[in-house]
Formats: C-alpha cells, sequence, structure tokens
C-alpha cells in the first residue's frame, strides 16, 4: 500500500503503550477511502486512539462545463482520531487523514475535438489535457460512529460517517502541441472550471463498515 501500513502498526503500538495489551483491538474493512486496516486502544474510560492505514484506486469519469475527462482517484493515507463514547458503542471521532490523495484525468476527445471555454478545437495526433488535484497531506475529520469501545473480548462490527475537509489543488497539463494552437484566455477559462469541480470534494464524505476483534 502506499502508505506503508507497518510504519502505522508501529506507530500505534507506541502511542497505545501505556494502555493493556489485552485491550488491543484489530479491525478491517472499507468504504469512500478505501480498504482499511488498523489498531484500536482505550486510553481512559470513554476514550479510545485508533491508527490505521488505508489505500483506494478506482476510475471515475467527470465533465466541467465543456470538457470530459476520464480520471483515476488514489489515495493512500494513515489515520489518527481520537474516539469519545457517549452512549454505549455510539461515539464521536475527531482525527485526520495523512499522506496522498490525488486525482489523475486525461481530456476524453468529442470527434477529434476538444472545446474550451465554448471554443472548439481539432485535436492532431499527440494532442493532450491532463488533470491533476492533490488534497492537503493533513486532513481533518468529523463524525460519528459505532463500535470500537472497550469490552469484553471478541468479534463484531465498526461503522463510520463524516467528512474529511481540505481544499484540492488543480493543475491543468495540455502537451507542447496543444498548447501551441490553444488560446490562452481558454485554457485559463478551463482551468478555473477543473478547479471550480474538484472544489466540491472539499468536503469529502467518508462511509465505512468493517469488522473488529478485540482480544
Amino acid at each position: 500500500m502506499p502508505f506503508a501500513f507497518h510504519r502505522v502498526l508501529a506507530a500505534s503500538l507506541l502511542l497505545c503503550g501505556t494502555g493493556s495489551v489485552l485491550a488491543v483491538e484489530l479491525y478491517g474493512g472499507g468504504g469512500t477511502t478505501g480498504f482499511e486496516l488498523g489498531l484500536s486502544q482505550p486510553l481512559a474510560d470513554g476514550v479510545g486512539l485508533r491508527v490505521e492505514g488505508n489505500t483506494l484506486s478506482v476510475t471515475r469519469d467527470f465533465n466541467t462545463s465543456g470538457v470530459d475527462y476520464d480520471a483515476k482517484l488514489k489515495f493512500g493515507n494513515a489515520g489518527l482520531y481520537l474516539d469519545a463514547f457517549v452512549a454505549g458503542s455510539f461515539r464521536f471521532s475527531g482525527g485526520a487523514l495523512i499522506g496522498s490523495r490525488k486525482i489523475h484525468g486525461t481530456a476524453r476527445s468529442v470527434g477529434n475535438t476538444i472545446t474550451l471555454n465554448g471554443v472548439t478545437y481539432t485535436l492532431g495526433a499527440g494532442d493532450t489535457l491532463d488533470f491533476d488535484a492533490k488534497f492537503p497531506s493533513v486532513t481533518p475529520y468529523l463524525g460519528i460512529g459505532w463500535g470500537h469501545q472497550a469490552g469484553s473480548a471478541g468479534l463484531g462490527f465498526y461503522a463510520d460517517l463524516g467528512v474529511a475537509i481540505g481544499k484540492p489543488d488543480v493543475k491543468l497539463s495540455p502537451s507542447a502541441s496543444l498548447a501551441a494552437k490553444v488560446n490562452s484566455a481558454d485554457l485559463a477559462a478551463e482551468q478555473n472550471n477543473a478547479q471550480d469541480k474538484a472544489n466540491d470534494l472539499r468536503v469529502f464524505p467518508v462511509v465505512k463498515l468493517g469488522l473488529r476483534y478485540r482480544f
């Protein structure tokens, strides 16, 4: 996985070193941030610490006002969370996603043409327009959830619902041949359109389900 999970586990053990080894919980699952593995450790009555690693690689098509893109989302993060249990297994969670989250896309032509700022350009061999969006390397997280509380040993489940908050930075990269024929104002307008589209993900929904085992 892009963010080395053995490092996440080592950090978790160091952070949880003051707790009882018997209280350690292992968990794994998946959701909008990808596949995850993690460790949970109670710190005090009603308070717990979690450290996890997650990875995601999915394709997704999207469009701005005039351009369609074939894109891929790639996430490789560690998650660090503090859980506050308020009613049984129900909790409030806060923390951060730490690592790399990015989107790479390539504009899809229509009949060997591309429309930028309402102007249609004919594409030649080697003419390409790439889209790259990068999220901050540290993204705050707030949410609610169920599970991970200290309790009897055994198998159980967990669920999370929250948001990761961070505005992505977008860069458009035309090939040299395309840049030579495209008006700079049209390219700048598409840059703004692409940034506006990416801004829809500045509040990224986090939904996760999985199984956990407490020793």
